[in-house]
């Protein structure tokens, strides 16, 4: 079965996805099932999907996932045979100059072909193919960050935007109550009941409530929009976000146990310490290509060929239709270049050691970052167990203001005042949830291999079929 190289490239691209995503299955602990923000909240997940393949973050590593597949198919050509020809009709007199009485005439197809195969060239060639296989598999592998890196902030982006919405909401509800006070006001101000100064200063409030709330308003609009922008979604309306974000469980032992193994392999099995050992690699590759620059290249070639042949014998002038066969071996030598492999040498070499510095200073970030984030986490947790208490105190205010209401021993407005308080006890004990979800979505992406790039791996193997 022959392959186009289309084809070819979509082969390669499925196989190097299969390879990572077996590599992400057996990186993740099964307790991270159903912890992720996407878990509680299942739009998120179909809008995480939708972005691994519109968001404008991820395009640019597509393509150049797609580039990588045509430089190997491009660099795995030195080491196949090639073959050339050319084929021509012509017409060809032929004289002895100053004798014009001997003249020869031939015409007909004439044709060269020619086969040429690379034959031993100290490994260089095989080196640079294996140079493309490391660079596509750092492309493939620079796309799951990108990814990883686009679901952590679309994860967090969307979370803000259901707290700024909770905020809106109770906005509104206290603006309400805040107008219905104010038309009480008006109507004690005919009676005599209050002062028009009271009165003025209780409209001036109302107006800057009015402006707050209008700014909140125009606030959300925008997330909204550049939210759907970086997801590649249409259009996200107020009414397609969620009204509540579920009680997150968070596990203070399953953040040590991350923590630990990461600690443990100094953060190696991270997707930035692989990136930064295929870069390694690359540059070991290239130093063994330079180090035989300067070594004879050797080629098999072969030939075919019919051409016109002219003979003067005397006074005569003959064409005849002359058919060559060649087999060679040959060999080029770059015997001096002026230091240049010199320097390509101690180029790679440095390269080699620029990343491996940068590897180990990223890497020890990476580990802080960590230990960091596991800290905060604790303390978000701490802090959603405080926020919820104080909601459950809200409710049960509500709760006895109402009761109370009944035997007409409490005003409305404690009541409707209580009602916003509820309210703006939701919206802290979303914010309280939001941030722990956030918090925890950073954690595991950095901390192990991320959940979301099992979605990915099996939807890009989906495509390429």
């Amino acid at each position: 079965m022959v392959f186009s190289g289309l084809t070819f490239q979509r082969v390669v691209l499925r196989a190097v996805l299969a390879l990572l995503a077996g590599s992400c299955l057996r990186a993740q602990p099964a307790e991270l099932a159903g912890t992720m923000p996407e878990d509680y909240l299942p739009d998120l997940k179909r809008i995480l999907a939708t972005a691994m393949n519109r968001s404008p973050l991820v395009i640019a590593p597509l393509f150049e996932m797609e580039l990588r597949d045509i430089y190997r198919i491009r660099d795995r050509a030195a080491r196949l045979p090639s073959l050339r020809g050319d084929l021509n009709y012509g017409s060809t007199e032929v004289s002895e100059s100053g004798n014009s009485s001997s003249r020869s005439r031939d015409q007909g197809f004439f044709y060269n072909l020619g086969m040429g195969q690379a034959l031993y060239h100290w490994g260089a060639l095989k080196n640079q193919t294996a140079i493309s296989r490391i660079n596509q598999l750092i492309a493939a592998k620079s796309f799951e960050k990108a990814y990883r890196e686009l679901a952590v902030l679309l994860r967090q982006s969307y979370l803000t935007l259901i707290v700024q919405q909770a905020k809106l909401r109770q906005g509104r509800e206290a603006l309400r109550i805040q107008g219905e006070s104010l038309a009480v006001m008006r109507e004690r101000l005919a009676l005599g009941g209050v002062s028009s100064a009271e009165v003025a200063g209780a409209e001036l409030a109302k107006r800057e409530a009015d402006l707050e709330i209008a700014k909140l308003d125009a606030d959300l609009i925008s997330a909204r929009r550049t939210f759907a922008r970086l997801a590649g979604i249409g259009e996200l309306s107020e009414d397609a976000l969620p009204t509540d974000i579920p009680r997150p469980a968070f596990s203070a032992a399953l953040a040590t146990v991350l923590t630990a193994t990461l600690l443990r392999d100094h953060a190696g099995s991270t997707l930035e310490a692989e990136i930064y050992d295929l870069k390694i690699q690359e540059a070991m590759k290239r130093y063994d290509i330079a180090k035989v620059g300067l070594l004879p290249k050797f080629n098999l070639g072969a030939g075919y060929s019919l051409e016109n042949n002219t003979t003067v014998n005397g006074n005569a002038v003959g064409q005849r239709a002359v058919a060559r066969q060649t087999v060679n071996v040959s060999a080029n030598w770059n015997i001096f270049d002026g230091f240049a492999t010199r320097a390509a040498k101690l180029e790679a070499k440095l390269a080699q050691r620029s990343m491996a510095a940068r590897r180990e200073a990223e890497l020890q970030e990476l580990l802080e970052t960590v230990q960091s984030l596991e800290r905060q986490l604790k303390l978000d947790a701490e802090q959603l167990e405080l926020v919820e208490i104080r909601r459950g105190m809200a409710v049960e205010t509500r709760r006895r203001a109402e009761e109370e209401a009944t035997f007409g021993t409490l005003p409305k407005g404690d009541i409707e005042r209580a009602r916003v308080g509820i309210l703006l006890a939701d919206a802290k004990a979303l914010e309280a949830r939001a941030a722990l979800l956030v918090r925890w979505s950073q954690f595991v992406a950095l901390a192990t291999d991320d959940p979301v790039l099992n979605s990915l791996s099996v939807r890009h193997a989906r495509e390429k079929k």
